[in-house]
């Protein structure tokens, strides 16, 4: 008879046993049972005893070990057992004194199942220990280790750019390197971090520094994600592998200033980067197309197509058609340097289909290296300077977790930056690098005038989403990146007065509103994104298909005109008051822009040979009605939009006369020893997922840092 159970025992009693029933019948997929469990209705939550803890502390410590730690054994244990009687066993019958209607045979079945768990551990930890080792084990989170201690390079910032950076200055042993990152390693975190099935159930955890914005249009807040880890975004990103438009790569030299910013010199970075992955004959007739020159077989960072196991949708192959119908153009590859049309897209996924996070990528391999620490758990707030210096010199960095607790270390060479669009920022103006209005407000004396922390563009994301019939199920991701005519339909011809009559206005309007500090310049960018829209059909829009028993379009405007900023309140690194202001929709062809694309995915869904598979939409539904003005759109995205995360420009990479923050080298403008990396340094927006001209941008710096470092 069980033993009864105390009050003071019954609530960590319940949560072990959820834990262990929860991680049994996730690895068998007994979706019902694991619902049972979240809902506290599972017979095991209400029934155990005190003499239980012990091996259900190990048996659970030995299943969760398994399935966090290694995704080749939670594949092959579903192989040689039948998932349901599995699924049973532990939905019945796992606790030792819980007795269910057949106890005999049951729960001596649960204990072989231990017993043989038990083994498997034993069996397979040289195994697991050479394949799966604990990362975070070895790395440092004592900041101690580190305090007052010089390196050739401080990396603030453990994201795809400071891990890039950090792994290719490391391969000369000669070099010893630093990265400092708030986060942990999480690559080996389970299936909410691995499986890109999974996308979103992430966002708002420890993993997500989940920044919020001021208030926004129509009083609105909006948090924007970013990945708190070794790997950073691409922890969390829906891991989509696009590149931009070749002459929006070109303007960053031509209309910039940054010379060798070109396609055709960013290309072989973008290409050193990638290890494609080509698509299979059934992905191909799928319509996963793939043109073998446009990608890098020999890097380090795996591309290939998004693949579940599941037949695919047919949905894909019908809006080609559909939109084929409307002269769209089907595209091969979005990655060649002209993205346009309709296509399926690559994932950056290992071939296994798990996350290839920056982390997995460029630290796993290398993380052993004798001259590559790594610090977890503490943020840089601030750069030390030698004021002494004829230019103001980096020697260093300040970091650590409140204004109580924070240490410094000491960069032989340079101090890089690399702590996203959002923070890297707010690091200069900490360190006295900004203007000095913003300056003043938060007291912080000022060492040097830059335009830090403005030029901030971000784009806008809105949904469109139908149920579809049977005929339409299966797996599969599309994107239409569409043009500046297409997303307009029969506005484009108000939407074109707007960009030929409004740039003075609207440079005007944003100075004043303090998302850019020089009318002059923001109208020669103005210009620029002009040009790209009415002359170089560069995608304007971007509308994301994906396909799960539905017809799903999250959409978005990818070339804005507003200008938005983010700068610090206080004084104060560590406690991280600031003003996070993306200004969404102050101008009003990027609000309209982002209507008119919304209304088109609504025509999409139940248009030409999408139409056969359409049943019914529920978002927006009646809310906006069929025959809808743009303006009735316009209302529906203020109440609707969220930030798409893709912000880049507050520490711009432009001539100085422009509003640059950094040169062509990513070096601070005058300053020594101090660059910026990161997604804050591209002057423009691209129509792609950043992700591919991140890995490019890193690769290329690297290369830069190492040349100076041999002139040393």
């Amino acid at each position: 008879m069980p033993v009864p159970v105390t009050s003071s025992h019954e609530s960590a009693l319940q949560l072990l046993v959820a834990q262990l029933i929860f991680y049994s019948t996730t690895l068998v997929g007994n979706a019902a049972t694991t619902s049972d469990i979240l809902q506290g209705r599972h017979p095991a939550l209400r029934v155990t005893s005190p003499s239980s803890l012990l091996p259900l502390l190990l048996l659970t410590w030995s299943i969760r070990s398994l399935f966090d730690n290694d995704r080749h054994f939670r594949r092959t244990l579903q192989e040689p057992f039948e998932a349901s009687r599995l699924s049973r066993i532990f939905s019945s019958a796992l606790l030792l004194d819980y007795r269910p209607p057949d106890a005999s045979s049951e729960t001596a079945a649960a204990m072989r199942f231990a017993g043989y768990c038990a083994w498997l551990l034993a069996t397979t930890s040289a195994y697991l220990v050479s394949e799966q080792v604990d990362v975070q084990a070895s790395l440092l989170i004592d900041p101690k280790d580190v305090a007052d201690k010089r390196f050739d390079y401080i990396i603030a910032g453990g994201g795809l750019t400071g891990l890039t950076v950090a792994a290719k200055l490391t391969e000369n042993p000669n070099i010893e390197v630093l990265v400092i990152e708030a986060g942990f390693y999480e690559s080996n975190d389970g299936p909410m971090i691995e499986n890109p099935n999974r996308y979103g159930e992430v966002f708002g955890t420890t993993v997500d520094h989940n920044y919020l914005t001021v208030p926004l249009i129509n009083n609105r807040t909006d948090n924007i994600k970013s990945g708190k880890g070794l790997g950073g975004s691409t922890l969390i990103n829906g891991d989509s592998w696009t590149r931009p438009d070749k002459v929006q790569i070109d303007s960053w030299e031509k209309v910039f200033g940054n010379e060798g910013w070109t396609w055709d010199k960013m290309l072989p970075y973008m290409n050193w980067a990638e290890r494609a992955r080509a698509p299979t004959a059934v992905q191909v007739a799928a319509g996963h197309y793939f043109d073998p020159a446009c990608h890098g077989f020999n890097g380090t960072v795996h591309s290939g197509p998004r693949d579940n196991g599941q037949p695919w949708s047919p949905l894909m192959k019908a809006l080609m058609n559909t939109t084929s119908a409307l002269g769209v153009p089907t595209q091969v590859d979005f990655n060649c340097g002209h993205p346009r049309g309709v296509s399926m897209i690559p994932n950056n996924l290992l071939e296994d289909q798990v996350r290839a996070d920056a982390a997995r990528e460029w630290l796993l391999p290398n993380y052993r290296r004798k001259n590559l620490k790594v610090l977890t758990g503490q943020a840089v707030g601030k750069v030390l300077f030698d004021q002494k210096a004829p230019r103001l010199k980096a020697i260093g960095v300040n970091f650590g977790t409140n204004k109580a607790v924070n240490f410094n270390a000491y960069a032989q060479h340079e101090v890089l930056l690399a702590a996203g669009s959002l923070i890297s920022p707010l690091i200069l103006e900490y360190s006295g690098i900004g203007l000095k209005s913003v300056l003043d407000k938060a007291n912080v004396s000022q060492l040097l005038e830059l335009p830090v922390g403005i030029n901030m563009q971000d784009q806008t994301t809105t949904t469109v989403h139908a149920r579809s019939t049977s005929a339409g199920a299966g797996q599969g991701q599309a994107i239409y990146f569409a043009n500046f005519t297409e997303t307009f339909g029969e506005d484009v011809a108000y939407a074109t007065e707007l960009l030929e009559t409004k740039m003075d206005q609207w440079a005007e309007e944003t100075v004043a509103r303090g998302g850019f500090h020089n009318v002059t310049a923001l109208k020669i960018q103005y210009e620029n994104y002009r040009d790209w829209l009415l002359h170089e059909d560069v995608a304007y829009a971007e509308l994301f298909m994906d396909t799960s028993g539905h017809i799903n379009f999250d959409l978005w405007d990818l070339i804005p005109f507003t200008r938005g900023s983010t700068h610090i309140l206080s004084s104060e690194p560590y406690r991280w008051q600031f003003a996070n202001d993306p200004k969404f929709f102050f101008n009003e062809l990027d609000l309209l822009g982002q209507a008119a694309a919304t209304r088109l995915a609504r025509k999409l869904q139940n248009s030409g040979a999408m139409a056969s598979y359409f049943d019914g939409e529920v978002i927006p539904g009646p809310e906006v009605p069929e025959d809808a003005t743009l303006g009735q759109w316009a209302e529906y995205v203020k109440a609707t939009f969220r930030s798409n995360w893709h912000a880049v420009g507050t520490c711009s990479m432009m001539s100085r006369e422009l509003g640059g923050v950094v040169d062509a080298a990513a070096k601070v403008y005058d300053t020594q020893g101090l660059r910026v990396i990161d997604g804050s340094i591209p002057p423009t927006q691209v129509s792609a997922h950043v992700m591919t001209i991140f890995y490019g941008m890193a690769l290329r710096i690297s290369e830069s840092i190492l040349e100076d470092y041999v002139k040393a």
